[in-house]
Order: C-alpha cells, then structure tokens, then sequence
C-alpha cells in the first residue's frame, strides 16, 4: 500500500506541477479506450473524459477547467451539478445545496488521475504513420522523439508537411522541386516543366498535321515552310534568297513550291557554288595552311552535296512513277536509303572540319554551318521524300487499314505529359480512286476517355478523286483491337457517320475534324497480355465498300 500511496502524490504532483503550467496534460489526449472512458471517467459538465480531473464535495468528478469556467471570479455558486442519480429528500440534505459549492470544497480526484494517466494514447502524429501507443504520462517524451514527426518540404513555395522518414519520397515527386529538362538542361520547378517541354527548342515533336516525327522543335519551322499540306502561313518561299517570290496567301505560296521544286534545287547546287566562291577569297586566314585544309575538305564535301541534291530530284520522278509501278517503288526506297547513308556521312565530315577550324583559333565555323545549313535543307526534303514513299508503301486499297503502334509504352508516356497527345496512321483507301482515310489515336485517351481509355478516331482526308466521289461520306467504320493470341477476343466499335458533321463533308483542307471513339477501350484492356505484345499494339480499321461514282 506504501508504494501505490508513493505512485498515487507522484501522480498528483506531477499533474499539479504541469497543470500550473498548461501543458499536455491540460489537454484531452486520443484515448486508445475512449468509450470505455467516456463511460467510467466523464465529467458531468462536459460529458468527456477527465482532464486535470476533480472532485466536488457532493462526489461529483469533473474537470478543472469545466469547474474553473463556472466558479469564475467567486468564490462560492450554486452547485452545478446534476443530482438526477437521488431524490429530493437525499439532494436536500447535501452540503452544496444548503450553502452553495465552495472554491475549496473542489479538490484533485487522484484515483481518476491515476488510472487515466496510465491510459494509452495515440500519437499525435498518428495521421503521419505513427502506431505507437504510450501511456498519458509518457506520451511527452514519445512525441519529442517519435520518427514520425511532421516537417515541411524543403523545396521552396511547397506547403506540404511530410512525416521524416517520408519526406524523402516526396522530393522524388515533388511539384516544386527544381529539375533539369531532358532537352536542353536548363533547370525549372516540376510544376513548370511540362510547361517548357511543350516551348522548348530542342524536345522533339510531331507535326500536327501530317505527323512527321521530328527531332527537334526548331526543325518544326522549317518542316512546315517546305512541305506543301503543312504550309499554313503565307510569306516569303523559304528559298526567297534565291527565287524572290513571296506569296500573299497560303494557296498561291502551296503552288509556288510545289511546281518550282526543280528550281529550289538548282537553288541548293548555286547556294554550294557561292559556298565555294566565299571560301577561295577567304583572306582572313591565319595561315595558309589551314587554308588549304579547309578547302580540300569543303571541295569534295560540295561535289557530293551536289550528288545528293540531284538524287533528291531523281526521287521526285520515281515517286511519281511508284505510284502506278511496284518495282519503281522499290528501287525509289532503295535510293532513299542510299541517299540517307551518303547524308550521314557529309554531316559527319563538316563536324570533323568544325572541330579542326575550332582548334586553329580561327573564327571560319560560318563557312562549314553554310554547308550545314544547305545539307540540312537536302535533307529534309530527303526525309519528306521518304514519307512519302513510305506512305506508298504502306497504302492499301480495299478499306482496310492495319495499324501497328511500336513503342506503345514511351508513346504513351509522351501523351500523358503532353509532349505529343495523338498519333496519325498512314493513309489508307478504300479502293483504287476512293475516299483517302485515316486514323488517329490518343493513347491516354480525348475527351471523355482521358486518363483512362484508348480513344480511336477515324478521318476523311483530301484526296486526288474526291470530285468523283459522293458526299457527305455515309460508309460504315469498324474500329478492332487486335488480338494476336486469339482472335475471339479482339474488341470490336463500329459507328455510322454523321450526315450533319462537318467530319464527313468534302474535305476542304487536308484532312477534316476525327470522329470516332472516345472510349473506344480501357487502358487496362490494351494493356494486358491479350493485346500488348513485345510493346505494340494493333488495330484494324474497316470501311464498308461504296460511295465510289466510278464502277
């Protein structure tokens, strides 16, 4: 009995010594057992469990501060207590009825105090991961040392709180966090970055309008000044230095670089003989020597750019001519290739020339970034003859269409960052001289299938018969999902176009407003073994026979 009578003034002289002090025992801890002591330990005026409990002179416990909000200023009120637990003649004999409650007829309940000190509590920082579960009294010295103590992110303007051992986590994904662009290294906060990428010089993008894949944005430009379907701004001809012809509208400036493609190139051969005329005067030269390097390496270099932009002309004819002749097609791929290979070796060559006139101090790098430029220029007019080529191969004539997206998984990376949100498929027909379609694919999803479907469009393109054609397009389009496994379970859409939309009028530009399938299938369907192979998927597009004027 000794030592609980020594427990029991420990107790209360601790509960004392803090009370004074306000500190954590003045305020009502998460109770493990809350309705074990809501029902055994509550006080009668706030019907919670004790704090600081106390006891009035009728045995009713309460506490301090319930009590203390009562008393006030005075020293002595009219019992505040219920006494519903006793009739009148017991509540009638009771000492705080005759002459009211006084201050010091409120003492310390210690038998309260003891048990409820010894309670298990929560942590307070439960909500931050903590399971531990201390005694009241002890529940101080936990929370001082507890690993789960909240702190702020430590990345400037994030008001996020982490527990510690979390925190680490959270700068991984962390909005605010400072991090490199993958392009062109240049340093913003998470939340900033997708804004760059879609600004930033060097990220690669996709035209969107015939879906060529650049490697840079700034090829963009240049890309969609040459291209006749993507010229969409009027101006001056990119070879304006040369032909001098500047158009007032995009149909004038289209004609203008489609019929003098012959001209442009005999533009590039005259561009190399200057090249050539500007390096023999070169007089600023350091020494001879070097001179003479850089002119036995540029000569041979403008032979074969010449060599180049002359089979660049050559497959123009062949194009044409691959249209009607299979083996033209064929032997055109091989030229492109060929001619990629040669393009390739120049680009190589200029670097090494840099490189060299870089180390000789001398400041002639604008001679070899003309041939630069002027290669550059082969070659993406080489590359817009190999989509075009590509795009004879793969064409198909009986309205059917075969898609195989490759790289499933990074595409569809760069469509939840925003960086290229769909996908064109080649052009298909639906006969010889019928309707030119296409598809087009949001591999996150458009519309109401964003973020959680494969959204499947069809589209009507301009074609080179559509004056025999008949319009508004009325031919029925199934969607499939192919399943390479087992073809019981592709996934089948089909859709009837719409009279009234305008995405099945004549074209009148390139290609009109895709309509389709929003949430043509769950990403979770797509992405299962059934469909997802070796990271592709595949897809058919149907269009029923008809609609042609010529039998």
């Amino acid at each position: 009995m000794a030592a609980a009578s020594e427990t029991t003034n420990m107790d209360i002289e601790q509960h004392n010594s803090v009370s004074s002090s306000a500190d954590e025992f003045s305020v009502r801890p998460d109770f493990v057992r809350t309705e074990y002591l809501i029902k055994h330990y509550v006080c009668r005026l706030c019907q919670d469990i004790l704090v600081q409990p106390q006891q009035t002179i009728c045995g009713r416990r309460i506490c301090k501060a319930c009590i203390d909000r009562k008393f006030g200023s005075e020293n002595v009120i009219p019992c505040p207590m219920p006494h519903d637990d006793i009739d009148e003649d017991e509540l009638a004999e009771e000492p705080c009825q005759e002459t009211g409650l006084h201050r010091n007829q409120v003492v310390p309940d210690s038998a309260s105090l003891r048990v409820l000190l010894r309670e298990k509590c929560f942590c307070h920082h439960k909500v931050y991961g903590c399971s531990d579960t201390p005694m009241w009294k002890k529940l101080k010295d936990h929370v001082q040392i507890c690993q789960f103590t909240p702190v702020y992110c430590t990345n400037a303007g994030c008001p996020e709180k982490f527990a510690k051992e979390a925190l680490n986590r959270h700068l991984e994904q962390c909005l605010f966090m400072v991090v490199p662009c993958n392009y062109c290294g240049e340093r913003f906060k998470r939340n900033q970055l997708e804004d760059h990428y879609g600004e930033c010089e060097n990220a690669d993008t996709q035209c969107s309008i015939c879906s060529l894949e650049l490697g840079k944005r700034r090829q963009l430009v240049v890309h969609q000044r040459i291209h006749v379907p993507c010229i969409t701004v009027a101006g001056k001809c990119y070879f304006y230095d040369y032909c001098k012809f500047e158009a007032a509208t995009v149909p004038i400036l289209k004609q203008h670089i489609e019929k003098d493609k012959d001209n442009h190139l005999e533009c590039l051969a005259v561009q190399m003989h200057e090249i050539q005329q500007m390096t023999a005067k070169t007089k600023d030269l350091s020494t001879m020597g070097i001179k003479k390097v850089v002119n036995n390496k540029v000569k041979p270099l403008e032979k074969v750019v010449a060599e180049v932009a002359m089979t660049v002309k050559k497959l123009g004819d062949k194009q044409e001519a691959s249209e009607t002749n299979g083996d033209h097609l064929v032997n055109a791929m091989r030229t492109v290739a060929h001619s990629s290979q040669q393009i390739e070796q120049i680009n190589g060559k200029v670097g090494v020339i840099e490189r060299q006139i870089r180390d000789s101090g001398l400041d002639r790098v604008t001679v070899i970034e003309s041939h630069s430029q002027s290669i550059r220029r082969i070659n993406e007019q080489q590359n817009e003859m190999e989509k075009r080529m590509k795009g004879q191969e793969f064409a198909s004539y009986d309205g059917v269409l075969i898609w195989r997206i490759s790289d499933y998984k990074r595409k569809k990376s760069d469509a939840i960052r925003g960086r290229q949100m769909s996908i064109y498929s080649y052009p298909f027909y639906s006969s010889r001289y019928g309707y030119k379609m296409c598809a087009r694919a949001y591999l996150n999803g458009d519309g109401l299938g964003r973020g959680k479907c494969l959204s499947l469009f069809f589209v009507l393109m301009r074609g080179e018969y559509d004056e025999l054609l008949t319009f508004p397009f009325k031919q029925r389009v199934t969607f499939t999902l192919l399943c390479p496994s087992n073809s019981e379970l592709n996934k089948h859409e089909t859709f009837v176009p719409d009279q009234d939309s305008s995405s099945f009028r004549k074209p009148l530009t390139d290609m009109n407003i895709a309509s389709g399938c929003p949430q043509f299938a769950l990403h979770s369907e797509v992405e299962s073994s059934n469909f997802l192979v070796s990271d592709s998927i595949y897809l058919r597009v149907k269009v029923e026979p008809g609609g042609d004027i010529i039998p």
